[in-house]
């Protein structure tokens, strides 16, 4: 994990967490087979601190009226891993035809989507013992831009955790 912290780039990680502080903008996550779980574990924290997140919908038609409405407002944050999918390559395309920007999660042997890309985050994610690669070193570069954002965000963002505990204890949630 230190090895990836250290590997990731410094001026990267503060524009990641930059971009993904700055309230004017909307944050649209897209993750792939295994990797959407980090989609989701990212967006639910970003729901925590701020407006404007939502996961990229599974269903074709919920997926194109997002995809549709991209704008030089919107940011994709993407994660793409060994086995790249695709279709992240064309959403990141679409997004930059309109003028957002492209947030990549990936491997040490970058996604093809880094080319479209205005961060990237790699981290190493080869285990020795399995046949699968690891995400944990990705996790620790997703926590430390999460620690960022909450720090970007300050008293703003706390202010708004604190809203959203509110609001769940009256509704009876938790």
């Amino acid at each position: 994990m230190a090895r990836s912290l250290a590997e990731t780039p410094p001026h990267d990680l503060e524009h990641a967490i930059r971009l993904l502080a700055d309230r004017k903008r909307r944050i649209t996550l897209a993750g792939g087979r295994f990797t959407q779980l980090l989609a989701q574990y990212l967006g639910l924290h970003l729901m925590q601190l701020r407006d404007d997140v939502r996961l990229l919908p599974d269903r074709d038609v919920e997926r194109t009226a997002v995809l549709t409405a991209l704008s030089r407002r919107d940011i994709l944050v993407i994660f793409d891993y060994r086995r790249y999918e695709d279709d992240k390559v064309t959403i990141a395309e679409l997004l930059r035809e309109q003028g957002g920007k492209v947030v990549l999660f990936t491997d040490a042997w970058l996604s093809p989507v880094a080319t479209h890309a205005d961060v990237v985050l790699p981290s190493q994610v080869a285990a020795a013992s399995s046949p699968y690669d690891s995400l944990v070193r990705t996790l620790a570069v997703l926590e430390t831009v999460v620690a960022g954002i909450v720090r970007a965000l300050g008293e703003e963002g706390h202010t708004r955790m604190q809203r959203g505990e509110e609001t769940a204890r009256r509704a009876g949630l938790y």
